[in-house]
């Protein structure tokens, strides 16, 4: 199932949360619409679902026109799976009935019913648990159980709110890979609405990073990470550290740092931010790059996180967690810079334009 978007737009009293949104999503997808709180993405999602109609544009799922300025076909005619932020499973209904429960409403006969639910239930590894009450359950198990009930129908697309936001940070890493495993198991495209970077990091095939309602980049999750295309991006996805600079002549001279980088191949002259993310640096006690004094540590158990600093800046590095000790505070250690990124310093961190991949 392809979903095809055609200039979306979406105003709530006369104020856009879409703004021109054009894209297609392929069949079998994992799409991530990513951005901060009150961006537009459950809007979006909302819309691909039929619970919101467009103020102007149009969706198409295949080759059938759902939503538009004067179309709207209903949610239940979509062929689609859904599961929200609160899992709303039923809490007087034990897990089997949770899940057979679309199926009962479309009088689907019992011998299929019981084969549909126990092979969903298997899927998401609560076979044994099939008896229970969701007050019976953990955050978990009942997520999964609303997962099982969203796929029991067999849809060929899947809409997914904020899914993992009410779960524990262990529990999130693990349903976020479980979550992958069953779309490619089913073979069903999803599209994903998450505030949460790793999450659309880990999950997507394509990502969708908004901001106040306009795509500010779309591509792969290397692309987004490797080659933002503004200041927002970068700033969103991972961690960054923006410094002043001047380019000029191939090379950019770090103003605070008082230091330079070469950049042979730019062109452009004038004032820049040069985005430096902390797991590109380097340290060493050997003399081969910029000096500075390390003023804090933390330790992480897998990470080592630092503030280094240099000239007026105080830059943060990021090692692995068994170096924690080969360092102290009041060291003077030498940094190697293996990848940063240069963007003009326009003023506005939203417009700010990318020049170095």
């Amino acid at each position: 199932m392809s979903i095809t978007i055609k200039n979306l737009v979406k105003a709530f009293d006369r104020s856009p949360v879409v703004k021109h949104f054009d894209e297609v999503f392929e069949d079998g997808e994992f799409i991530t619409l990513l951005g901060p709180s009150g961006c537009g993405k459950t809007t979006i999602l909302r819309m691909i679902a039929g619970f919101e109609q467009p103020t102007s544009g149009e969706i198409w799922i295949d080759d059938q026109l759902v939503s538009s300025e004067k179309t709207l076909v209903p949610p239940e005619k979509r062929g689609i799976g859904m599961v929200f932020q609160s899992y709303a499973v039923w809490p007087h209904m034990t897990v089997y009935d949770n899940v057979a429960y679309p199926l009962k409403i479309k009088h689907v006969d019992k011998d299929t019913i019981k084969q549909k639910v126990e092979r969903m239930l298997k899927v998401v590894h609560l076979t044994n648990y099939a008896t229970r009450l969701p007050s019976q359950l953990s955050g978990g198990q009942q997520q999964r159980v609303a997962l099982a009930r969203a796929l029991v129908m067999e849809p060929k697309l899947l809409l997914l709110d904020e899914p993992l936001s009410n779960l524990d940070a262990k529990l999130r890493e693990t349903m976020r890979f479980e979550i992958k495993d069953i779309a490619m198991q089913m073979k069903i495209g999803v599209v994903y609405v998450t505030h949460d970077q790793t999450e659309a990091m880990a999950m997507s095939d394509r990502i969708f990073l908004i901001n106040n309602g306009v795509v500010q980049q779309s591509g792969t999750p290397e692309e987004i990470y490797n080659r933002p295309v503004n200041q927002f991006v970068a700033d969103f996805l991972g961690k960054v550290q923006f410094f002043k600079g001047t380019a000029e002549n191939g090379e950019v001279n770090l103003t605070k740092w008082h230091c330079k980088l070469d950049y042979p191949e730019m062109t452009y002259s004038g004032a820049v931010e040069v985005a430096i993310r902390p797991e590109n640096i380097s340290l060493s006690r050997h003399d081969h790059g910029y000096n500075g004094v390390i003023e804090k540590k933390y330790y992480l158990g897998d990470t080592t996180d630092l503030r280094i600093r240099v000239g007026e800046d105080l830059v943060r590095v990021i090692e692995d967690g068994f170096t924690y000790n080969r360092y102290d505070i009041g060291d003077s250690v030498h940094m190697k810079i293996h990848d940063f990124i240069v963007f003009e310093d326009a003023g506005d961190t939203d417009d700010q334009l990318r020049i170095r991949t």
